[in-house]
């Protein structure tokens, strides 16, 4: 999606969320018609908008003071093996989590345990539900929105390829696509799954097709789905936090007990500028939480060297890149997909240029470069 394309599904938003306020104005001014309104709407709804744009501004004000500087540190990083990517997965995964414990230490001693026990309390089914009832029925969302059917003959090679791996064969099935792409999905309900495209099927051997497939069965061998799951609630998490502390730091500020209005209002302050923090803090973990992703990427690429071979790998993803480079249209598809993150290849452009610091996926000729180090390396426990 081109910046104008960005732009315009921004501005689209906006006039949504303008149509939805303005008939909720509407209703509520026929539903309580002695009621406090500011241009059609109760201080609250306003106060909520405010906090919301006031979210969104500090959000990708944040991206873009990262962007400049962590885009340029990771443009040249690429893993040198695989015992650096292992420890720096495990660093990643450490530091998250860590971040994490001392934002909530600090948040214990300047508003308090209890305070902040309640507010995580309400933030924290945000954070977890909707990801949670995603995962849960992913499988047959997936199955529905790409025509994903199983396929027997496909089951014969993700049978050998499971084989050489030393796992269980996920089922497979044929996603019904016509541009190249293979994606793993699971839930503990329905299962575990490997899709190829009717696309890749056309395009690559079979020997590039194992490696595909072996990369898949990959990000099942690692758990992938459901590591990211879990350190995708630590960003968010944190952004709820900061949005309700934001709301409640406004409303202490300009009102007492009862609604009346008070002066000075300092204590509204800190705790408004204590959630800005949060979501700024949010936003870094999140950019912490798509570094790991782009690693498990890495490592899911030496599953798939370990099934067939370093160089197999190499030119599976070298016949993906050279489909995506000729035509625009596939990657807008990618871009545009809702399960991206799944694709072995998504790597696009999602704001403003910053396309690595902003993807799941490394580029393609990092992948490649580090699939060069596994030349001469044992792969036995990938």
């Amino acid at each position: 999606m081109a910046i104008r394309g960005k732009l315009l599904y921004v501005l689209s938003l906006v006039a949504v969320i303008l149509l939805v306020v303005s008939l909720l104005g509407v209703l509520l001014s026929f539903i309580a018609p002695g009621a406090p309104f500011i241009y059609g709407m109760p201080p609250f709804y306003w106060g909520w908008l405010f906090v919301d744009l006031l979210a969104y501004i500090v959000a990708i004000a944040t991206l873009l003071i990262a962007g400049i500087s962590l885009e340029r540190v990771i443009r040249g990083r690429i893993p040198a093996g695989l015992s650096h990517l292992k420890s720096s997965m495990a660093a990643t995964g450490v530091g998250v989590v860590a971040a994490t414990i001392f934002v909530f230490a600090l948040l214990f001693n300047f508003i308090g345990f209890d305070i902040t026990l309640a507010l995580a309390g309400f933030a924290l089914p945000f954070a977890i539900i909707p990801s949670l009832i995603a995962w849960l029925i992913s499988p047959a969302l997936i199955n529905i929105s790409y025509g994903c059917k199983h396929d027997p003959n496909l089951q014969k090679i993700v049978d050998r390829v499971a084989a050489r791996a030393g796992i269980d064969p996920p089922k497979a099935m044929i996603a019904e696509v016509p541009i190249p792409n293979a994606f793993a999905y699971s839930s503990p309900v329905m299962g575990r799954f490997v899709a190829v495209t009717r696309g890749l099927l056309n395009s690559m051997n079979e020997q590039e097709l194992e490696a595909v497939v072996g990369h898949e069965l990959g990000h099942h061998r690692h758990r992938d789905n459901t590591v990211m799951l879990v350190f995708g609630m630590f960003p968010s998490l944190m952004y709820y936090l900061g949005r309700y502390l934001m709301l409640i730091g406004m409303y202490t500020g300009l009102y007492r007990d009862g609604g009346e209005r008070r002066r000075g209002g300092g204590e509204g302050i800190i705790l408004l500028l204590i959630g800005v923090v949060l979501v700024i803090v949010s936003i870094l973990i999140q950019l912490a939480v798509l570094a790991l992703s782009r690693m498990r990427e890495y490592y899911a690429d030496a599953h798939g060297a370990k099934v067939t071979s370093p160089a197999t790998m190499i030119s599976a993803l070298q016949s993906l890149e050279k489909f995506y480079g000729r035509y625009r249209s596939a990657r807008n598809f990618v871009e545009n997909s809702k399960i991206r993150a799944l694709f072995i290849y998504a790597f696009a452009e999602p704001f403003i240029g910053l396309e690595e610091l902003l993807s799941t996926h490394p580029p393609t000729y990092k992948r490649i470069e580090f699939l060069k180090t596994l030349a001469y390396t044992d792969l036995a426990e990938v």
